[in-house]
């Protein structure tokens, strides 16, 4: 079962998302804002648990 994450489009927004930023997902859960911020990154880093 998918689950659609909560409030995406704000949670992206609200980062201001830099393309050689790092970024902690700690709600990793199944993976929905981890991906899009992965998306985003060039150079970046992403750390989820």
């Amino acid at each position: 079962m998918y689950h659609n994450p909560v409030l995406l489009n704000e949670s992206i927004e609200g980062l201001r998302i830099v393309p050689e930023g790092t970024y902690v997902d700690v709600t990793f859960g199944g993976g929905g804002h981890s991906r899009e911020i992965l998306s985003r990154l060039t150079t970046g880093k992403l750390i989820a648990f």
